[in-house]
């Protein structure tokens, strides 16, 4: 078992450094480093429940640990660092299950799904989570400010206020209080609802979940009460507090209101629901059956799959590929007939697109016509988990709705076909029509899932995580009809593509 363990270890080194290392520096998922202490924790407390139960082993640990090293390989190979490290849980289930059973690992289920929660989540399920939080937490905050007499406009994310605007950040969105205190919750259910391991079939289990699942109202609630405290100190004239001291303690002022909803639900549940007292029975033990002991050649199969997976892995590990190309601040200043202007993007927004690089442009034909807005997003490698955002959750954080989206084939002089998105957006009584689709070695998509496909594919086939976006954008005319915006953007479109190669290689 040793010797296992040390091959565990040695597989997924690389994998549980760069875990690790995201607790320490991502504010999202510093919750981490508790995970794996509680687990080992409810282990510890099953300690003598575990000890009597009869071994089992199970062959189709075997089949479960293959399967976790195949998704392995694919994650390493393939870019995908939620793949990579979700296997290390499957691996561990294996393991048990082959040399302990499923009896034994039915008992451990809990502390074992725990662990989830110490992955981070793909990025492309965190911006889903995020931005429609960002916008639920921006529209309660200007409901409760108007009823407290404070004048808002709001503006997707953004609370326009007399004195400033406010701008709801992911910080302020709920994911980082909402990953944390489900955490929690789960703690704080399984402590408080489990007296000792002997009752713990008797108890209220629905409370734990009940606990868990109010995580998310809760988080979102506590993070209004944050907004609404900072655009009251605005409002009031101290608006340089609002930004420095309260704003940086507002945190763990919002996780302690956060934590004392938690603990107030806890107790109406338990005051509306009070929990008859039975007399104490004497508890009975039942004697276990005889434990199994596992072939040997479990241990030798388990050994040369874990193994195998390591010296593959060793022998296919290289630089990734970085093509020679251009820089984006390269790209022509003039396409046909449009010159173009730079527009400087912020050190704010440069933080929250990540490390990449950046071009945003407005290209203009003649001033009789509507100017084109141009953006170009590329991220050299995404093997850390670096990907373009989809303007679908950044266009309605900056107070845009999208009112009608189609997918359409763009035909375009010199390329294959390709799909991409068409958004039409308002905000008042301007439109604007979007066109926007994922770049990468020659080929457009217009859907992030395909995109994370062919990340995954070309990263096993190419040694490359190279991909970009891009958006082309363009102001709507009072009375244009979107097949005469989009007639203006077609001919643009044209002058854009046969250009990209230069400055995201195929």
């Amino acid at each position: 078992m040793a010797l296992l363990a040390a091959l565990l270890l040695w597989l997924y080194a690389r994998v549980l450094i760069h875990l690790v290392a995201q607790w320490a520096h991502d504010p999202n998922f510093s919750h981490g480093f508790l995970v794996p202490l509680f687990s080992a924790y409810v282990l510890w407390r099953k300690r003598a429940r575990l000890a009597s139960i009869s071994l089992k082993p199970s062959r189709t640990g075997l089949f479960i640990l293959a399967f976790a090293l195949c998704i392995l390989i694919v994650g390493q190979l393939g870019a995908e660092l939620f793949l990579a490290r979700v296997s290390l849980l499957f691996a561990l289930a294996g393991l048990i299950i082959l040399f302990c059973g499923w009896p034994f690992f039915r008992a451990i289920l809990f502390p074992w799904a725990f662990l989830l929660l110490m992955i981070p989540i793909p990025v492309i399920l965190f911006n889903q989570i995020t931005f429609p939080l960002q916008l639920l937490a921006s529209r309660i905050s200007a409901d409760i400010l108007e009823l407290l007499g404070v004048p808002v406009a709001l503006n997707g994310n953004i609370l326009q206020l007399a004195a400033m605007p406010l701008n709801v950040a992911e910080a302020c969105s709920g994911i980082r209080s909402l990953m944390s205190l489900l955490t929690l919750a789960i703690i704080y259910g399984y402590l408080v609802e489990t007296e000792d391991e002997e009752t713990e079939n008797k108890k209220r289990l629905w409370i734990r979940w009940l606990l868990a699942l109010a995580s998310l109202p809760i988080a979102i609630a506590a993070n209004s009460v944050r907004i609404i405290g900072t655009g009251l100190l605005v409002q009031h004239g101290y608006a340089n507090a609002a930004e420095g001291y309260f704003h940086a303690s507002w945190g763990l002022i919002t996780f302690a209101i956060s934590l004392l909803m938690l603990y107030a639900l806890h107790a109406l549940i338990r005051l509306l629901f009070r929990e008859k007292e039975q007399p104490a029975t004497s508890a009975t033990v039942e004697e276990p059956s005889q434990s199994e002991i596992s072939p040997p050649y479990y241990f030798v199969l388990a050994a040369l799959l874990l193994a195998s997976a390591a010296i593959f892995l060793q022998a296919h590990t290289r630089s990734e590929t970085f093509p020679p190309r251009l820089a984006l601040n390269q790209f022509p200043q003039q396409l046909a007939a449009w010159t173009s202007t730079d527009i400087p993007i912020d050190q704010e927004t440069l933080d929250v697109l990540g490390h990449g690089e950046f071009l945003h442009r407005i290209y203009q034909k003649n001033s009789n016509e509507p100017d084109i807005d141009l953006f170009l997003a590329y991220f050299p490698s995404q093997r850390a988990g670096e990907t373009p955002h989809s303007p679908q959750h950044c266009l309605p954080g900056s107070g845009w709705t999208p009112v009608e989206n189609q997918r359409l084939t763009l035909v375009l002089p010199g390329h294959d076909p390709f799909p991409a998105n068409r958004y039409i957006i308002t905000k008042g009584n301007s439109r604007e029509m979007v066109l926007y689709w994922f770049w990468a070695h020659n080929r457009g998509v217009a859907s992030e899932y395909w995109a994370k496909y062919f990340l995954v594919k070309d990263s096993i086939q190419m040694n490359r995580s190279d991909g970009a976006l891009v958006r082309i954008v363009t102001p709507m005319l009072p009375d244009e009809t979107p097949a005469a915006a989009l007639h203006r953007l077609l001919p643009f479109a044209a002058e854009v593509v046969p250009q990209l190669n230069r400055y995201i290689p195929r």
